[in-house]
């Protein structure tokens, strides 16, 4: 349980470093921002099939595999969830 507290949070804050470190890797538009929201969710989708996929290989190599493919997939499905808030906040705060 710690440990998959530790990796999401991790996680969240890679997503947060990325998304300040590199404001120009942000979506322009509110559509853009959906899309990478849904590449986020699919990719999500892949790395736990493959997790579930390769489940009972040696330990090493399974915990290799979730650093190597379950984290940067769930950094980037947490940074795109940031994006697609910050524009949509930008489109209710441009009605204003």
């Amino acid at each position: 349980m710690a440990y998959t507290l530790s990796l999401t949070l991790g996680a969240g804050m890679l997503a947060v470093w990325l998304d300040t470190r590199f404001p120009g890797l942000r979506p322009k538009t509110a559509a853009q921002g959906l899309i990478h929201a849904a590449v986020g969710v699919f990719t999500m989708f892949g790395a736990a099939g493959l997790l579930q996929l390769v489940y009972g290989i040696p330990q090493g190599a399974f915990m290799a595999l979730v650093l190597g493919v379950f984290l940067p997939a769930l950094t980037y499905a947490l940074l795109a969830g940031f994006w697609m808030l910050r524009a949509l906040a930008n489109l209710t705060l441009a009605g204003r």
